[in-house]
């Protein structure tokens, strides 16, 4: 057995000496110190029948206030989401439309090819690297074991007889990838990829990958983002020039 595997051994064995629900407050608690995001991404869609490239402007704050455009090769504006709280906005070439933010509505139409379900706030979670709701809750009761140095976390799904899963950095906490059934009962996988340096004092991924089936989104943030700022409410309703742009 490897150093390494040993140390993973022994993070497991100290975690199984304290409370599961400590454990799962701790993983909370690390989720719940990013509370907004400004920035740039790249963002890359793979269908069995697409690959799609662009920059998007992100801004996003909990729990379900949301700004994604994306820009052309030139930065004009080609497709447009916001969330206010109240409303959600789509102008996109596949849909304008607005729709009540509690209700759900097909990502499709802002990551073309991503044709599933989500509501705003679950988007606003994606996006500021959070775990889906139906993971886990704080009355859960992970088994724990260890793979590959990373502490894993299994859950009973609320959702399907499929398990949860969750993969855990033993020595900062940090959450590496997880497992979990969807709504509609496909299964997707999360990963994160971080920053190599702290971002405004906290661990934050500069790499999201979310898969579903074969589908999936890749998110890749610039060096130069700002986490936990002031953010201009105004900016979470589409300006007349936004709703005039042309696709």
């Amino acid at each position: 057995m490897s150093l390494f595997s040993c140390t993973a051994q022994k993070q497991v064995s100290e975690i199984q000496h304290q409370n599961a629900s400590k454990i799962l407050e701790k993983i909370s608690l690390y989720e719940g110190a990013i509370k907004s995001l400004k920035g740039l991404a790249k963002v890359k869609i793979k269908t069995p029948d697409n690959k799609i490239s662009y920059t998007q402007v992100t801004i996003a704050k909990r729990p379900d206030l949301l700004r994604l455009e994306a820009l052309n090769p030139f930065g004009k504006t080609v497709g447009f989401i916001s969330s206010d709280g109240n409303n959600i906005y789509i102008i996109s070439p596949s849909e304008r439309a607005t729709y009540d933010s509690k209700t759900t509505f097909n990502l499709a139409y802002i990551y073309p090819g991503l044709d599933l379900s989500i509501t705003s706030s679950n988007l606003v979670n994606l996006i500021l690297a959070r775990l889906p709701e139906n993971i886990f809750d704080l009355k859960s009761n992970p088994e724990l074991s260890t793979e590959n140095g990373l502490i894993k976390l299994t859950f009973t799904s609320n959702r399907s007889s499929s398990l949860n899963y969750l993969w855990l950095n033993g020595q900062n906490s940090r959450i590496e990838k997880a497992e979990f059934s969807l709504p509609q009962g496909q299964r997707a996988k999360i990963k994160y990829e971080y920053f190599d340096s702290l971002i405004d004092g906290l661990y934050f991924p500069q790499t999201i990958d979310f898969t579903t089936g074969d589908l999936s989104i890749t998110i890749v943030y610039e060096t130069d983002i700002d986490l936990n700022q002031d953010v201009n409410m105004k900016l979470f309703r589409p300006s007349i020039e936004t709703a005039e742009f042309v696709n």
